[in-house]
C-alpha cells in the first residue's frame, strides 16, 4: 500500500470514510452507530450492485490498530454458513505497508457449497483485489 499501516488502518476500519473507497461495498455500519469497530462490536455489510444479494453481519474477534483486525460471521445468511477473514499490516521502511488479507467462506447447503465454493471463492478473491486497488488509489490522493 502506498501509505503506512496507521494509514492504511484508518482508511479501512474508519466507517464515515471507507465507502469513499469501498469498490465491495454499499453499506457498511457498525451496531450503536460507531465510527470505529472494536473487539465484540457487529458490523452490518451489504455489497453494491449485483453483490448486493450478499449481506453480512459480522462481529469483530481482533482489533489491534494499525496492526490487526478479525472478524467472523455472527450468524449464517444467504448462501454463507461460514465466513471469516483477518487483515494484517506491516510498515516498510520506505513509508510504505504491507497489507496482508485472509479469508475463509463456507457455503449452505453442503451440495452447494461441494459444486460452487471454488467459483464463489475465486469471485471473491477478485473482487478483493479490485478493492483493495481502489484503497491504494484512495491512499494516493
Amino acid at each position: 500500500m502506498p501509505a503506512t499501516s496507521a494509514e492504511v488502518f484508518e482508511a479501512f476500519h474508519n466507517h464515515d470514510t471507507r465507502l469513499r473507497w469501498d469498490t465491495l461495498l454499499k453499506q457498511a455500519t457498525l451496531d450503536g452507530g460507531h465510527r470505529y469497530p472494536h473487539v465484540g462490536a457487529v458490523s452490518i455489510n451489504v455489497g453494491r450492485g449485483w453483490r448486493g444479494v450478499f449481506c453480512l453481519r459480522t462481529r469483530f474477534i481482533a482489533y489491534d490498530p494499525p496492526q490487526l483486525a478479525a472478524a467472523t460471521i455472527d450468524q449464517p445468511v444467504g448462501i454463507f454458513n461460514e465466513w471469516s477473514a483477518s487483515i494484517r499490516h506491516r510498515d516498510r521502511d520506505d513509508g510504505t505497508s504491507d497489507l496482508i488479507y485472509t479469508f475463509k467462506l463456507g457455503l449452505r447447503p453442503r451440495w452447494f457449497h461441494r459444486l460452487c465454493v471454488d467459483a464463489v471463492t475465486a469471485i471473491f478473491e477478485e473482487e478483493t483485489r479490485r478493492r483493495f486497488e481502489s484503497l491504494a488509489a484512495f491512499l494516493r490522493q
